[in-house]
């Protein structure tokens, strides 16, 4: 089937080729219903290349030009190899890997894929990876009822968490963020406290907002050495730490205080717990969403037919208040 796909060609440089996919025989062919623009694509279409080139990561393919690329986005399977037993044409699916979902169609593997829940609005599976991821990491952040929460970095995953720590029970959660538009977004969501770092203080602003002591669950969701040292501290004695971003530079941080002050540390990578993992927490994770316990769709600010991938690349990279930007081929 020759099919449109969206093409890395140089720094800031992309276009939309024409290519032909050929189904194997543990392969199956999905039809893109509309896919999202996440972080790391950003930083590969900005050149910021994970060591060894992505090898040894969750990218398929070590990276060079032209490169295909895409990993979150939903459909519908329109064919499948002999030797594929789980799905058939038909099913509404959700891709869980590095597939090159930046395309009407797009070829995964069994373990690449999971089923959309029955009542899920196709936009929302479409987002269904990094919905499960971040829900997941908000059921899995310790939070308790009556918890002061800090979530640095309020973009897609970070708004998500603040709305899943919120319903956990967490008597305050605080939002930390650069960008005035995502903070008042997030407001709009319940969140309790808006810290901007681009002109108060976060460390002192989390500090002076718990009485000097420091939330008991700070989550990571920046992505940069500075976020990480901030988390690590602004918890509490005997706090949570918890990791969200997948930060492919090296950082250096204070470790320390994980021993003197007994930090919990946690990682709510949900798609690194592996395959069979992630196949019983994805339809707990995307629950809340389904039922209408977490707003996701606030969350989808652009939108742009693939033929326009330039330009939605441009947004998410340099518009503020982009959160979601969503393609749609």
């Amino acid at each position: 089937m020759i099919v449109n796909s969206a093409c890395l060609t140089g720094v800031r440089a992309i276009e939309v080729r024409r290519r032909e996919l050929v189904p194997g025989p543990d392969q199956i062919l999905v039809k893109t219903h509309a896919c999202g623009i996440c972080g790391q694509d950003k930083n590969l279409y900005n050149g910021i290349i994970p060591p060894a080139g992505g090898l040894h990561t969750e990218m398929r393919t070590p990276f060079g030009y032209p490169y295909f690329f895409g990993h979150e986005a939903g459909g519908t399977v329109v064919e499948v190899g002999a030797n594929v037993r789980l799905f058939q044409p038909g099913d509404r699916v959700i891709a869980f890997g590095w597939v090159e979902t930046y395309s009407d169609y797009f070829l995964a593997g069994e373990d690449d894929l999971e089923s959309v829940p029955d009542g899920l609005d196709p936009d929302l599976a479409a987002l269904g990876e990094p919905i499960g991821c971040a829900v997941f990491s908000g059921l899995s952040s310790k939070v308790q009822v009556g918890d002061t929460v800090a979530v640095i970095g309020m973009g897609f995953a970070g708004q998500v968490i603040a709305q899943v720590a919120k319903k956990k029970g967490a008597h305050r959660v605080i939002g930390v963020d650069v960008v005035e538009g995502k903070l008042k977004l997030a407001k709009q969501l319940g969140l309790d406290e808006a810290v901007n770092s681009s002109e108060t203080d976060p460390l002192s602003a989390i500090l002076d907002l718990t009485g000097g002591h420091g939330a008991d669950v700070v989550v990571e969701v920046a992505g940069t050495g500075a976020a990480v040292q901030l988390c690590n501290d602004a918890v509490k004695h005997n706090g949570t730490l918890v990791f969200y971003s997948w930060i492919t530079q090296d950082v250096t941080i204070n470790i320390s205080r994980w021993h003197n002050n007994s930090l919990q540390v946690v990682n709510t990578g949900l798609v690194h717990h592996g395959v069979l993992q992630r196949r019983i927490w994805v339809p707990q994770a995307l629950r809340p969403v389904l039922l209408g316990q977490v707003d996701i769709k606030s969350l989808i600010t652009h939108t742009y037919p693939l033929e326009q991938i330039d330009r939605a690349m441009e947004t998410a990279n340099n518009d503020p208040d982009a959160v979601k930007v969503l393609l749609r081929p």
